[in-house]
């Protein structure tokens, strides 16, 4: 495998993770801003900004930028300033839905791809450099279908998960009245939390199946 072909899933499989670091990292500023008297406008917006401080930085180090990095970077961009042009706290908290809703879209994205995420995620992490390990994985999607439908039914699983969530996190934060939205903020943060323990435990039961096929693999070798 060349080296550009190996930069690619990797590369996509940090940018998904970052977007969820992004996403953690706004709802602790923003409690950590809440319990020093801060109001919700700007306990929403102060960690959306340096959110993309980071985001930028990290971006111009590693001097390129794929798709879900740049629409994340736009996102931030573009909820940023409406949030500061309208001093809307429900506007600033329809961020992190739409933090969510991006990757998940991404997720569904690579499913009409040559390969999905979490094929491409899995064997960026997984290979720890070794070629027999990376053979393992390309002859595994090359040449079995059912490692190839096990994949693509995990980016689904989590495509949908992150979809739904953000969905009802915005039904949430639109539906309720502005003297509520501090409470609104609180229940779409849980369900958040719920939404990233769920992501796991569904990768964890579902990627179980593709990694038996790689060891059956690896023995074969």
């Amino acid at each position: 495998m060349s080296s550009v072909t190996q930069r690619q899933p990797r590369t996509k499989a940090t940018s998904l993770l970052s977007s969820l670091l992004e996403i953690v990292l706004s709802i602790g500023g923003y409690y950590l801003l809440r319990a020093f008297g801060v109001g919700v406008f700007w306990a929403l917006t102060a960690p959306a900004v340096a959110v993309a401080v980071v985001a930028v930085v990290v971006t111009v180090r590693r001097r390129r930028i794929d798709l879900i990095g740049l629409l994340v970077l736009c996102e931030i961009a573009a909820t940023i300033t409406l949030s500061l042009a309208t001093q809307n706290p429900r506007i600033a908290a329809l961020r992190e839905a739409a933090y969510v809703l991006i990757p998940g879209v991404f997720c569904l994205v690579t499913l009409v791809r040559r390969a999905p995420l979490t094929h491409a995620s899995t064997m960026s992490i997984a290979t720890f450099g070794d070629p027999k390990r990376e053979q393992a994985f390309e002859h595994a999607w090359r040449d079995v279908p059912e490692y190839r439908l096990w994949q693509r039914l995990l980016t689904a699983s989590l495509g949908l998960i992150m979809i739904v969530t953000s969905a009802t996190k915005a039904y949430i934060l639109l539906s309720t009245p502005d003297d509520r939205i501090a409470h609104a903020v609180d229940v779409c943060n849980t369900i958040t939390l719920v939404m990233i323990g769920t992501l796991v435990v569904t990768s964890a039961a579902l990627i179980q199946r593709p990694k038996k096929i790689i060891e059956r693999l690896l023995e074969q070798t």
